[in-house]
């Protein structure tokens, strides 16, 4: 059964936020068993609408039905996600009480990246040193603060505004070139990385032969295979039990090679251009601006200052690798969700395309100044699609150091808490029609409508965005803001897009690193003389997308 995704069941109702009757009492729960976890009850659910969720994967229902069962925090068992021999893992859907989660997690804090332990078993393997960004060592903080200062910050994310909006402006006019949106999206995610990260142009979402290199275009495919194969590894028990005998499953071994090559190939990009400023060779304006480089300036003159905690080259090299490969997912699932909507949603889309052009119009023609606007309708469209459809339902995991409460409940120390971020955004108490795609209600008047009512929980920071929250919060967050921004201003400023099938009722979707949905095929037609350039080189009814006339 494809599982509703555009149109999600409202389940959900004040029992969400409701405290526990019993205080200090244990989570309540699914069963959960040795090696098997509660697999048997968990991916075999019925739902209150008469329907059922039979896989893990149907995550936009299957962990919001937990929380409609057994209240705001409770417990279930996934193998290779949660902890011990039954996969252990408290879910909390109160980002109120999920804050004392945070408050909980020590110096060297817990983040949903240490759940990826295929990629640390090849990291240690082969002696990367990549490898420590994904532990909660003095390894990590140092390595950490380092690459954050370059990227996280606000004042150098909007830094990269400029190669974001050039980058953008191109890659849209890719789009109908492609017969599968979602495809498109990841590609374009790479260009837009890889433009800010190094300063060149990988063309990885232009299709026509000969646009990118060959070794660019191996790095994509490398890329996108280890992240469709990463989830699968972990969560397989063959794969798990093999792992634990120092052995590698077939699925390990085509996900080590797949992710041994996008690594290789970061590297190399990235060492060559550490020989290239090692040389003094001139470097392009793109470059010059790239993270690449102001990260390297930042750390050579720490270093030449003494800093004791400057990055050696090998860490940089590591922190930007890994930058590039994991660039790819959130930003081109929330980008490709958002797609799905205005696609469905023609006067969604409208209201958004005059918005742009007036911001366009305003900044003379710069995508680059448009995106460093917060335009309000464009952050409620984001907004409003990560509320019914997000790209991750578990956008944090912490371990906790220290016993705790949430919502009454006892959670010892050691234990592995998730944020479970879409029950309370479906809640008919707190939001009206929650079936529905109204980004209104994430504008000014609407927000200040809610303060001091109940409903006013849904704007509580921790459930705004994906990129999970305290110390280890993806620290590309607000760079993947900006280049979400591009693409959907620039594709609907260059583009009226719809479904060829205007009678498809849902979009179903696929899970991966994040949820990402299966794209229905999509029809462009040109509203710019770029966009009018692409489709005359098109057919009616050409390779990729559907352009009209």
């Amino acid at each position: 059964r494809p599982p509703p995704a555009v149109a999600t069941p409202p389940r959900h109702k004040s029992s969400i936020i409701a405290p526990a009757s019993s205080p200090s009492a244990p989570p309540p729960g699914f069963p959960r068993l040795p090696l098997l976890g509660s697999l048997p009850w968990f991916s075999n659910l019925s739902l209150p609408d008469g329907s059922s969720v039979q896989s893990l994967d149907e995550q936009h229902e299957s962990w919001a039905e937990g929380t409609r069962r057994h209240g705001p925090v409770w417990r279930v068992g996934i193998p290779g996600l949660g902890k011990g021999i039954s996969g252990d893992l408290t879910l909390c859907a109160d980002p109120r009480e999920f804050v004392k989660v945070l408050q909980a997690e020590g110096k060297y804090p817990y983040g949903a990246i240490q759940l990826q332990w295929p990629f640390i078993v090849w990291a240690t393997k082969h002696g990367r040193t990549v490898g420590k960004l994904f532990t909660r060592s003095e390894d990590w903080r140092h390595i950490r603060h380092g690459m954050q200062k370059s990227i996280l910050p606000p004042a150098a994310a909007a830094g990269y505004a400029a190669i974001i909006g050039t980058t953008g402006r191109e890659v849209v006019l890719n789009a109908p070139l492609w017969d599968d949106a979602g495809s498109f999206m990841s590609r374009a995610s790479f260009d837009l990385f890889a433009g800010l990260a190094l300063g060149r142009r990988i063309r990885a979402s232009d299709p026509r032969p000969g646009a990118s290199l060959p070794e660019d275009e191996r790095f994509c495919v490398d890329t996108i295979e280890a992240l469709d194969l990463l989830p699968d590894v972990i969560q397989d028990l063959p794969s798990i039990a093999m792992s634990s005998l120092g052995l590698e499953s077939p699925m390990m071994k085509r996900y080590f090679r797949a992710v041994s090559g996008a690594l290789d190939y970061a590297e190399a990009q990235v060492r060559e251009m550490l020989a290239r400023l090692d040389a003094a060779e001139p470097l392009s304006t793109a470059e010059e601006a790239s993270y690449l480089a102001s990260t390297v300036r930042t750390q050579r003159a720490a270093a030449a200052a003494g800093a004791a905690d400057a990055l050696t080259d090998d860490e940089i090299v590591a922190s930007v690798s890994v930058a590039l490969v994991a660039s790819v997912d959130t930003t081109s699932s929330i980008a490709t969700w958002v797609l799905a909507h205005l696609a469905r949603e023609p006067e969604v889309q409208q209201r958004l395309r005059e918005e742009v052009a007036a911001a366009l119009q305003q900044h003379a023609g710069s995508l680059a100044a448009v995106i460093e606007e917060e335009l309000p309708y464009l952050k409620a469209v984001v907004r409003e699609t990560h509320r019914l459809t997000p790209a991750l339902v578990i956008s944090s995991v912490k371990e906790v150091d220290a016993d705790i409460d949430l919502a009454g409940h006892r959670i010892p120390a050691g234990s592995l808490v998730a944020l479970e971020n879409h029950s309370l955004q479906m809640s008919e108490a707190l939001v009206e029609q929650p079936r529905a795609f109204r980004p209104e209600r994430w504008l000014a008047g609407a927000v200040a409508e809610r303060k001091g009512t109940p409903a006013e929980l849904i704007d509580h920071p921790l459930l705004s965005a994906p990129f999970s929250a305290g110390a280890r919060k993806c620290p590309g967050s607000r760079v993947a803001t900006l280049e979400v921004r591009a693409l959907i201003a620039g594709l609907v400023h260059n583009w009226r897009i719809g479904l060829v099938d205007e009678r498809q009722a849902t979009v179903p979707y696929r899970c991966q690193t994040t949820i990402a949905p299966t794209m229905p095929r999509l029809r462009y037609e040109p509203l710019t003389e770029e966009s009018r350039a692409v489709a005359e080189g098109l057919p009616p009814r050409g390779g990729g997308g559907v352009c009209a006339p």
